[in-house]
């Protein structure tokens, strides 16, 4: 009938959704309204989702409780899917602004009599007190599609076989038999059954029911259907149970339906489902004489992943072939049906996603009564499981073979009888040093080494359960040296066994290990350095001070005065040592300062002329108009050093020369240096040259690379790759020239800058110390020192307390902590040590800081302290290394507690 609704909505899929076509639905009867005598169940449901009316078996249909209003949530004949969908459709009419819309909704109950499908019409509804709602129509409906359906095979005298498939559990048609069968998709018996006309639908639903519930039974059956265009069709039903396969359970039920054609039209069809009787499990294809798909079933689509339209009128074989598929076979199967006669083959095809599957293939011709063949029916088998051993031997020959040659160890396969080599990959050759291997025997390959003779191999394996590693040595034809780690171990080939021997060159890890050992002891000595420059640094503090204090003495006679001012300059020089071992230590630089390369190597000299050997001659060449740069000044002191000692090592005569050279060159950024390429400007160049052997072209690219050493025994391979990293640190560039027979030239460069250095301020000795100035509120600062150094601790005590400083004396962190907390009166700054024991100097100055927030704070350490992650976040007025001034000390604390001005 027809329906003259303007919108239509259907529910939206959602992963729950079977996956059925979905059916065209026909309203039963008009919509009537709540209070007019319906025949339809209404409804009718409030804004907060509340069931407040509602007439004509509602209860029964929604499985609502016994109450007179109920939440729609209560209504148990609604799964989770289904109350959703219509909590969605009812808030979407009541929050629309439009007073007329209407809005539908498909819906399925089940029972245990059997399913019923509903059309649901919504309404705005408006209620008593202002409050709106949603009218609710539930209309039965018919499944139009399964008539319409049913009407296409009926007006078709060549098309009036439809035949089907039907599970026991989902009880839903599956059709087949044509490509316009498709059209029509899962069908529900019960829907099926409701085109049937009403006089016949009671012994038609029986017999069915009798069928599906009596395995192995048949259904020969005739009945009247009404089709969409309320024409009556005679429809004949054939079925019977599928045959169990492979000993399981049938749960397949395979008929067709004749649509009011006479008997010897079905003759053809008939034999077709004879075969979709037996072979129903299958992938199944329906062809013409030339070859071209007219049908296929689900089974196949699944197993191929080809859709329905994908092979349609197209022949199988050139969709399906791939590499491996013979096209012998191929061509048989075209000739057997060309021919009209049934054929066999097993091949390989491949599924639309690339994957290759073995199948067996069973065609035969579907002819008439008169004998002329009309259609072509192939049952196509997966027989992938079958081949499964004979396809994993193939894949582990394939696997074998490309591991085998493509292996960087050595491989090899030996006869355990005499050894004989009977394969070996590319990388045996390489290793081995030869070019001939296949066919020799092993022992013979390595006749001085009794490691590789047969009898101790199979010894080996014997000890060791069938595998052994073992480490050895051999000597290539070239000479070379080569320790190899060999793995033995038995393994089948064909029907024998075989040596499967590997070698794997450990040179490069030996190496490798080497290296990391001296790593270690690097950083070992990097962390002993720093220890000993950290205690060093005390002693050098105390030793600082009490020089200082005598220079500043007035009761020494003037010698004596030298004297302590030798020891002063001794101790300074003392500190740069120890501070080039803290740089050491760290591995990081200082930060740059603006120096002259020319006093740098100046200070340099007298060290330089003593590390060298007496028969090599030190010359320097230094350009008095060289610029300044800006450089770690240590960092450049080492570089020196160690380019000065390469090129004494280099010299092997007795008349060797070491030259070194300043002077000013302009770059016009073209240049390439081993660094990289300079940006433009004036630099100051510094070359190291010397008259040794020179080094060879292929030795000169490997140099700066860390661990590579010419020096058989004695390098470390550390020290031009330290140069290369601390000029490049520095923002310098670097570049060598050797010539065989000549010598080798080093030579770095670093940008010129127009700062002027910074020369350090000498003081005059015999001056005064700076004394303790006076508090605004009266006396003098107080100061708490915590040091637990005795020298340092008593270099302090005199120099502070000769300067008129009240002194808190402790020993450790634990005392001073105490110490601070006790003293009645102010205390106005803490100089503490950062590392002490008990507690650490971040411990003070955290408790003095809680109990005098006003303190000023000196923190004096033997290592760089603003590198030390602990003092992160707190307020340190100013850091002082170890060994400092005692003068300095006292003109920082003046300024730190000086009196403000008024």
């Amino acid at each position: 009938m027809p329906d003259n609704r303007q919108t239509t909505v259907s529910p939206k899929k959602t992963e729950s959704t079977p996956k059925t076509t979905q059916l065209e639905l026909e309203i039963a009867r008009p919509v009537n309204r709540l209070d007019q005598d319906s025949e339809c169940p209404v409804f009718v449901v409030d804004e907060l989702f509340n069931v407040v009316a509602f007439v004509n078996g509602v209860r029964s249909i929604l499985g609502s409780p016994r109450a007179t209003e109920f939440p729609l949530s209560d209504c148990e004949a609604l799964n989770p899917l289904q109350k959703s969908k219509l909590s969605e459709e009812i808030q979407r009419v009541l929050i629309s602004d439009d007073p007329e819309i209407q809005r539908f909704l498909r819906i399925e109950f089940e029972y245990e009599s059997g399913n019923r499908v509903f059309c649901l019409t919504f309404e705005k509804e408006k209620l008593s007190a202002g409050r709106s709602g949603v009218r609710c129509t539930a209309e039965p409906l018919i499944a139009k599609s399964t008539a319409d359906s049913t009407a296409k095979f009926a007006g078709d005298t060549e098309e009036a076989i439809l035949g089907w498939t039907l599970e026991k559990q989902s009880r839903a048609f599956e059709h087949f038999g044509s490509p316009t069968s498709r059209e029509m998709g899962r069908v529900l018996l019960s829907e099926w059954l409701a085109c049937v006309s009403e006089a016949d639908r009671p012994s038609v639903e029986n017999a069915f029911e009798n069928l599906i519930g009596k395995e192995g039974s048949e259904l020969n059956i005739q009945y009247r259907m009404t089709l969409a265009t309320g024409v009556t069709r005679k429809v004949t039903t054939l079925a019977k149970w599928a045959p169990a396969i492979d000993g399981r359970k049938s749960v397949t039920i395979i008929g067709m339906h004749q649509y009011g054609l006479d008997n010897q039209s079905v003759v053809e069809d008939l034999n077709l489902f004879s075969h979709l009787a037996r072979k129903v499990q299958l992938s199944i294809l329906v062809f013409d004489h030339l070859g071209h798909v007219n049908w296929c079933n689900n089974a196949f689509t699944e197993c191929t992943g080809y859709n329905f339209e994908d092979i349609i009128g197209r022949d199988p074989n050139d969709l399906l072939k791939g590499p491996l598929t013979e096209a012998s076979t191929v061509r048989h199967m075209r000739d057997r049906i060309q021919k009209g006669k049934a054929f066999h083959v097993e091949l390989v095809q491949y599924k639309k996603s690339g994957a290759p599957y073995w199948v067996s293939i069973d065609g035969n011709p579907l002819v008439d009564e008169s004998g002329k063949v009309t259609r072509f029916i192939s049952f196509q088998t997966d027989i992938t499981e079958s081949k499964k051993t004979q396809s994993a031997i193939l894949r582990s020959e394939i696997k074998f073979r490309s591991l085998f040659d493509n292996s960087t160890d050595a491989l090899l396969l030996l006869s355990p009888k005499d050894g004989v080599i009977i394969e070996a990959n590319k990388s045996s050759f390489e290793l081995l040093d030869t070019e001939r291997l296949v066919g020799q025997r092993f022992e013979e390959i390595f006749p001085d080494h009794a490691d590789f003779r047969i009898d101790y191999l199979n010894t080996l394996i014997d000890e060791n359960n069938g595998h052994q590693r073992h480490s050895a040595e051999f000597i290539t034809a070239s000479g070379q040296v080569r320790p190899v780690e060999m793995t033995v171990s038995r393994t089948p080939i064909g029907e024998s066994i075989a040596l499967f021997v590997t070698l794997r060159d450990v040179s490069e890890k030996r190496l490798l290990e080497e290296q990391l050992r001296h790593t270690q002891r690097m950083e070992a000595v990097g962390r002993l350095a720093g220890g000993i420059a950290h205690d060093f640094n005390n002693l050098l503090a105390g030793q600082r001070g009490f020089s200082e204090l005598l220079c500043n003495s007035r009761d020494l006679a003037k010698k004596d005065h030298v004297y302590a001012n030798e020891i002063l300059k001794i101790t300074d020089r003392a500190s740069k040592l120890t501070s080039r071992l803290l740089s050491f230590s760290r591995g990081k630089s200082d930060l740059p300062v603006v120096a002259n390369l020319n006093e740098l190597i100046g200070n340099m000299m007298p060290m330089l002329s003593r590390i060298l050997k007496k028969e090599v001659r030190f010359t320097s060449q230094l350009d008095p108009k060289l610029s300044n740069v800006k450089v770690d000044t240590n960092q450049i002191d080492q570089v020196i050093m160690n380019l000065v000692v390469n090129g004494q090592e280099a010299i092997s005569n007795h008349e060797g020369v070491v030259s070194l050279k300043t002077n000013m060159i302009e770059l016009t950024g073209s240049e390439i240096f081993i660094t990289g390429k300079p940006k433009p400007g004036r630099y100051a160049k510094v070359s190291v040259r010397d008259n040794g052997q020179g080094i060879h072209r292929d030795v000169l690219e490997k140099i700066f690379e860390p661990f590579f050493t010419t020096k058989k025994g004695a390098g470390t391979g550390l020290g031009l790759s330290i140069v290369y990293g601390i000029i490049q640190s520095n923002g310098g560039h670097l570049m060598v020239d050797s010539e065989i027979g000549t010598g080798t030239e080093f030579s770095f460069y670093f940008p010129e800058v127009l700062e002027e250095v910074v020369k350090e301020d000498v003081p005059n000795l015999l001056e005064q110390m700076p004394s303790a100035e006076s508090k605004k509120s009266g006396g003098t600062p107080t100061i708490l020192v915590a040091e637990d150094q005795e020298q340092v601790r008593e270099i302090l005590e005199l120099g502070l307390g000769q300067s008129g400083y009240n002194l808190i004396i402790a020993k450790d962190g634990l005392e001073a902590i105490e110490k601070g907390k006790k003293f009645a009166g102010a205390i106005d700054l803490l100089l503490t040590d950062s590392i002490m024991p008990g507690a650490s100097g971040c411990s003070v100055v955290k408790e003095m800081q809680k109990a005098y927030p006003e303190i000023k704070v000196v923190l004096m350490s033997g290592l760089p302290q603003q590198e030390n992650v602990e003092f992160k976040g707190l307020k340190i007025d100013a850091y002082v290394d170890k060994p400092f001034s005692i003068r300095k000390l006292l003109e920082l604390i003046q300024q730190l507690v000086a009196v403000p001005d008024q």
